[in-house]
């Protein structure tokens, strides 16, 4: 018998509920989420050229996931989607390799840090924003406003 057929009457005789379900929309999710926040990132702009080992991994994390949700945009049965066969062994390996690619530009941003100490009091996302901008007064503009007002 085919071990996805065995796997949904499983999930069936368990009365709609199963474990391996709630594990795939988890995984699905934590992809979402880490994908979301790296997909403004790694698409274009400067990180590409810094760092791109990572860019293509992201490329091929990102071909992967929009054929996932091309996927399930197609099959509205959510038990369907969630048993596709190797659907958990997928999500896991994209969020490791997205995971990676976190680790990857966490280092980078911490490298330019330790060059230049005075990014320790920005963000990340002001960090990214200085390193991809080609134009310093807007930067010097944006990022250097007072924190505090001067009392009068």
């Amino acid at each position: 018998m085919d071990v996805r057929v065995l796997m949904v009457t499983r999930c069936w005789k368990r009365g709609c509920t199963c474990v391996d379900g709630d594990e795939v929309l988890e995984a699905w999710m934590n992809v979402q989420r880490k994908w979301m926040y790296l997909e403004g990132i790694f698409i274009g702009g400067d990180i590409r050229q810094q760092l791109p080992d990572e860019a293509k991994m992201f490329d091929a994390v990102d071909k992967n996931f929009h054929r996932i949700n091309g996927e399930a945009s197609r099959e509205p049965n959510i038990k369907a989607c969630c048993t596709a066969a190797n659907r958990l062994a997928d999500l896991e390996h994209m969020l490791h390799v997205l995971d990676k690619c976190q680790k990857s530009l966490n280092d980078y941003l911490d490298s330019k840090r330790n060059a230049f100490p005075r990014f320790f009091f920005i963000s990340d996302d002001e960090l990214l924003s200085i390193l991809g901008s080609s134009d310093p007064t807007c930067v010097q503009v944006r990022h250097s406003t007072p924190r505090h007002s001067a009392p009068h």
